[in-house]
């Protein structure tokens, strides 16, 4: 093992400027999208929330590299450090705040180097690195020295993305899966409710406001209690929330509106990103930027997609017009489905199976992170042998 610097182990750093892509005309093909800090989550890339773009568009962004299967992209900004790879088939060009690397074919695994970057000792190193007095950012030249822990020759490089990898590509299908499931999911509400009448959402569900208690108290953080925050909501997959970022104590929760919501509950984002909505699937208080809203004679399945479609509608009625918040007069404008309390049990029943299997693939994805997260440092460090780690992948997989 040998200690490198970042720009040792790759052909190309280019510095994305801060662009942002202009609105697709009407009736344009799109040439691909554009991908900012937003579109990369927990390691991966998400197409799904991008901005297509035009041909004229994708070919100045992709001027000095187009992004290939292998690259990494890095953000260098708002916030520092996400890191995802190009997979195969996905046509982008980058945006806002980020870098494009492209691994050495002779000195480095693309997979090794896109997980030696999400690991905790060079995420540091990043954060380290990051300067601004606004906001913490990186420049080019400080990406290009960073000086790496050891790092393995390319031949365990490869053994160690491949056997990490398998544990990424299970968590993949669980993922399209889920997906596939919140899919028909939509389509059986859709389906069962496009003859019902509608009342205003007001007179059918009641809004929750959440809350945040004082960070400058340290007793009301890192409890057992999950808090959600509008950033939580925004990486749940399939509209599932099966974890959160932070945590708050019981001494927090009764010390603020921050009141504790029980699995089942929905909620919508109400300020900075809104219209965003996720069910929980644990019991979790949540941050005074939503609304939450807890199943009763609307049952939970039914209540989430209800609520998932007042959103739509409600992002509709915003059209055209500057809509930064919402607040509780905007429920009283907004008409959702008043489903008939006959067809409300059957309905639940048919989605209920739905919302089960996304939770059980998402939960499956938490542990097999968690394990990849773990085995990481043991492989790098050359603690576990590759042989051993390959034997523990494949009892999970």
């Amino acid at each position: 093992m040998s200690h490198l610097l970042l720009e040792d182990l790759c052909e190309l750093i280019v510095d994305c400027k801060n662009r942002t892509p202009p609105e697709a005309q009407p009736g344009a093909s799109v040439a691909g999208f554009a991908i900012g800090t937003p579109n990369i989550i927990d390691g991966r890339i998400r197409i799904s929330e991008a901005k297509p773009v035009d041909q004229e568009t994708f070919d100045t962004w992709t001027s000095r590299a187009i992004p290939r299967e292998g690259d990494i992209v890095l953000t260098r900004e708002a916030p520092v450090g996400r890191v995802g790879r190009v997979e195969a088939g996905m046509d982008i060009c980058l945006g806002q705040r980020t870098m494009l690397l492209r691994p050495s074919t002779v000195r480095s695994d693309s997979r090794f180097l896109h997980y030696l970057l999400l690991s905790p000792v060079v995420q540091d190193l990043l954060h380290g690195h990051a300067s601004g007095s606004t906001v913490a950012h990186l420049r080019v030249a400080q990406v290009r020295e960073l000086k790496l822990p050891e790092v393995p020759d390319v031949f365990a490089q490869r053994q160690i993305g491949a056997v990490l990898g398998a544990l990424d590509d299970k968590i993949a299908v669980n993922q399209r899966i889920a997906s596939t499931a919140d899919q028909l999911a939509d389509a059986v509400f859709d389906r069962t409710v496009r003859s019902v009448g509608s009342r205003p959402m007001v007179e059918i569900v009641e809004p929750v406001l959440g809350g945040t208690p004082d960070r400058k108290v340290e007793e009301f953080w890192g409890g057992d209690l999950p808090w959600a925050s509008v950033k939580d909501v925004a990486n749940s997959v399939a509209g599932a929330l099966v974890v959160t970022e932070e945590c708050i104590t019981t001494l927090g929760e009764q010390s603020s509106r921050a009141k504790r919501m029980p699995a089942g509950a929905v909620i919508l984002t109400a300020r900075g990103t809104i219209g965003l909505v996720a069910r929980l699937t644990i019991s979790a208080a949540f941050n005074q930027s939503c609304y939450a809203f807890v199943p009763g004679e609307i049952p939970p399945a039914v209540l989430f997609h209800l609520i998932r479609l007042a959103s739509t509608r409600m992002m509709g009625l915003a059209h055209g017009t500057v809509f930064s918040t919402v607040n509780m007069k905007t429920f009283q404008h907004v008409a959702v489905p008043d489903i008939p309390r006959e067809l409300l049990h059957s309905l639940e029943v048919e989605l209920s199976p739905l919302h089960g299997l996304i939770e059980a693939n998402l939960r499956e994805s938490l542990t097999l992170s968690t394990l990849r997260d773990t085995l990481l440092p043991q492989l790098m460090s050359g603690r576990l042998r590759v042989k051993d780690a390959e034997k523990i992948v494949e009892d999970h997989v």
